[in-house]
C-alpha cells in the first residue's frame, strides 16, 4: 500500500507516520508513506504520478484546506481512499458527502485510525485491477477505473490514462483484455477497431470515423463498427443509471 499524509503540523506528521508503520507491521503488510505538509503540495505530486492508495487528510492547513482538497480530488474522478484526521469535528458531515473511509477527531485513538485503515485496505482490494507487465521484468498495477484506452503496438501494448499518461506494457492487447474479462470488467470496455479496446465511461463524442475520448485522444472506428458501438455505448450508460 501506498500512504500519503497531508497535515501542516510536524507532530501530527511524525505522530501519524509512527502509527501507519506499526499498523503495517501488526498487519504485515508491505507499506509506503509520504509526507506533505501542504494539501497544494499533494495535489502536484498527485498530478505527476497517481499512485497513492491511501490518503491522511489534515483539513484547516494553510492555503487550500482538506475539504477543498478531497472536493478538487472527486471532481477529477479520483477514487483514493481518504482518511481525515483532524482538531476540528465540524466537518464531519462534509467528510462523509466526500465519501471518506473515516473522519477522525484528533486528539487519535489508535483503535480508531487502525480501523480506518483495514477499511481503507479492504476497500482498496474491491477495486479491479490488472497488472501490466513492464521491460526489465517490473509489473505495475494499474486500476481498471483509471484506464481510458488499451492500444496494440505490435507484440506489446500501450495502456492510456484517463489523465492522459501513458504506460507501455510488454504484452499483447489480447493479453489485456483477458484480464479485464477476469476481473468482471469488459462490459464497461468495447474493441471499436481491432489495434484498441476503449472504456466507454470515458468516451466524450463518437463520430462515424472516430471516437474522441476524455483525456483528448482520437479512436478509430473500424467499417462496420458504428452502429454496435453505439449500441454498446447506450447499454452501458443505461447499466449506470440503475
Amino acid at each position: 500500500m501506498h500512504i500519503a499524509i497531508c497535515d501542516d503540523e510536524q507532530v501530527s506528521l511524525n505522530q501519524l507516520t509512527g502509527e501507519v508503520a506499526d499498523w503495517a507491521k501488526a498487519e504485515q503488510e508491505v507499506c509506503r508513506t509520504e509526507n506533505y505538509t501542504t494539501a497544494d503540495a499533494f495535489l502536484f505530486a498527485w498530478e505527476e504520478k497517481k499512485d497513492i492508495d491511501v490518503l491522511l487528510l489534515d483539513i484547516e492547513m494553510p492555503g487550500m484546506d482538506g475539504i477543498a482538497l478531497a472536493r478538487k480530488l472527486r471532481r477529477m474522478g479520483e477514487r483514493i481512499s481518504i482518511i481525515f484526521v483532524t482538531g476540528n469535528p465540524d466537518f464531519a458531515l462534509e467528510g462523509y458527502e466526500l465519501e471518506a473511509v473515516s473522519y477522525l477527531v484528533k486528539p487519535l485513538k489508535r483503535e480508531k485510525l487502525w480501523a480506518a485503515l483495514d477499511r481503507a485496505k479492504e476497500q482498496m482490494r474491491c477495486r479491479p485491477a490488472i497488472l501490466a507487465p513492464l521491460s526489465a521484468g517490473e509489473v505495475e498495477k494499474v486500476y481498471v477505473s483509471d484506464i481510458c484506452c488499451l492500444e496494440s503496438d505490435g507484440h506489446d501494448s500501450v495502456i492510456w490514462k484517463r489523465d492522459g499518461t501513458k504506460i507501455l506494457c510488454k504484452t499483447g492487447l489480447s493479453q489485456l483484455e483477458q484480464e479485464l474479462t477476469e476481473c468482471e470488467c469488459q462490459d464497461a470496455f468495447f474493441k471499436p477497431h481491432r489495434s484498441y479496446d476503449i472504456n466507454l465511461g470515458y468516451v466524450e463524442r463518437i463520430g462515424k470515423k472516430e471516437i474522441r475520448m476524455e483525456n483528448k485522444m482520437l479512436v478509430p472506428v473500424a467499417r462496420g463498427k458504428w452502429e454496435t458501438l453505439n449500441q454498446a455505448y447506450m447499454r452501458y450508460f443505461r447499466k449506470q443509471s440503475f
